[in-house]
């Protein structure tokens, strides 16, 4: 190898550890601030808000132990596609694949295979101690064993056999239009994207857990009247049984066209008041309402064009530094999918904070309508008190934590907001009121 690769290691490593430094930091120094009080929600003139709850030390203990994992999964999403490279594991399976046949579909399907099915096994210890024996510990779940290793091996199957049918797609690419095959790839995301969207509510999800129509019909009814005052249209609502899994609340909206629907867990429907599940239930109406899933798809679709030029560029760089050091110098050949995925692995850690941004804005959004329909500030409040803390999720992480992997405004961000939102008191109009029936 060429001396500018091994200097992009170094640095690469360099930042790294001063990052991992950071995260350290900045979670202790979170820690000793909440320690100290200063988390405490701001108060309304009426002083009828709700409190961000006091820390309990089991909540620190949870929130180490993530940040301990992330960094763990992080380190190994570089890790392991490099070790396949370095080591000229890749180049073997290549090899293998080629031996077994000459069809240049077939060769990347059978090295996906491969890859995948190495991947898990590599990825099983971190995934079985982080998704069933911490949960366990820190009373999060009651999954059972069988479950969880079933849930794992229904979700290997369906990475592999999908992963093993497409993956062709983008090597015949890489293979027919070296210099534009990243926009080809991108421009197909948008319609896959749409594709899996729409799918997911209907084939996938049900493979995990039974989804049913609400079962309180008192509260059904509820919810559908809530509906009714929204230019949303049909939309259908259903509870899923994640009671077998998780003592943990949630809720989302999925799914687009004819299979949008929204969807409780039932643990939120037993945990929750009435007032406080349609205030969830309110603000999941605000992401399809006010096109967040839409805009989602479409900034995903010019993100893939963005990855996967930035991606071909860095590894067609690589591979010319490399020297063959890795036992193949084109892009097209099957053993670059390590390469791929180890420089799509960084783009997409560098990304993060601006991805998380946009995501924190829509669930303010969808906060915001959901006050704006329901009017019920204590409701929306208090649910997300309820549902942060049966999570042993803190009122706020560190600050490098945050920007990496909150999706959502913390809780102490939106309890504050649910108890100061209120511009009907005072006459102002509403920012989501043109979709809002009176």
């Amino acid at each position: 190898m060429k001396k500018e690769l091994y200097r992009v290691i170094i640095v690469f490593c360099a930042i790294m550890l001063i990052f991992i430094l950071s995260v350290v930091v900045t979670e202790k120094n979170n820690i000793a601030s909440l320690r100290a009080g200063s988390s405490t929600s701001i108060q309304t003139q009426d002083n009828n808000s709700v409190p961000v709850p006091v820390i309990s030390e089991k909540a620190i203990q949870f929130q180490k132990n993530k940040v301990a994992v992330w960094i763990i999964r992080i380190l190994s999403g570089f890790l392991l596609p490099a070790l396949f490279l370095f080591s000229g594991f890749s180049a073997g399976i290549r090899n293998w694949a080629r031996a077994r046949s000459s069809n240049m579909i077939i060769i990347p399907a059978l090295f996906f295979v491969v890859y995948t099915l190495i991947n898990y096994t590599l990825n099983f210890p971190l995934n079985f101690y982080s998704g069933y024996i911490r949960l366990h510990g820190y009373g999060l779940s009651n999954q059972t064993l069988g479950k969880w290793l079933g849930d794992s091996l229904k979700s290997l199957a369906i990475y592999t056999v999908s992963g093993a049918a497409f993956i062709w797609v983008p090597y015949l690419l890489i293979k027919r239009f070296p210099r534009s095959w990243w926009l080809y790839m991108g421009m197909l995301s948008f319609p896959v994207l749409t594709f899996i969207t729409f799918i997911t509510p209907v084939f996938i999800d049900p493979l995990y857990n039974k989804y049913e129509t609400v079962q309180n019909r008192e509260l059904d009814a509820k919810i559908h009247s809530l509906l009714a005052r929204t230019t949303i249209g049909d939309c259908d609502v259903f509870q899923v049984d994640k009671s077998v899994d998780t003592n943990q609340m949630n809720a989302y909206m999925t799914g687009v066209f004819n299979t949008k629907r929204i969807v409780l867990w039932d643990t939120t429907i037993d945990k929750l008041s009435e007032t406080e599940t349609l205030s969830v239930v309110a603000h999941e109406m605000g992401h399809y309402i006010l096109g967040h899933i839409w805009k989602s798809v479409a900034l995903g679709g010019l993100l893939c064009i963005a990855i996967f030029f930035l991606a071909d560029r860095c590894s067609v760089w690589i591979l010319e530094k490399s020297g063959s050091a890795f036992g193949f110098d084109r892009l097209y050949d099957a053993a670059s999918l390590p390469l791929l995925i180890l420089v799509i692995n960084v783009l997409l850690f560098i990304a993060a904070p601006a991805e998380n941004a946009y995501s924190r804005y829509i669930e303010k959004e969808a906060d915001r309508f959901g006050l704006e329909i329901t009017h019920d500030n204590k409701a929306a409040a208090s649910s997300m008190v309820k549902l942060h803390w049966e999570s042993l999720t803190l009122p706020k992480p560190g600050a490098i934590y945050r920007l990496w992997v909150y999706d959502h405004p913390t809780l102490k961000e939106r309890v504050d907001f649910a108890n100061t939102y209120k511009p009907w008191e005072v006459n102002l109009p509403l920012k989501y009121g043109q979709y809002i029936v009176k």
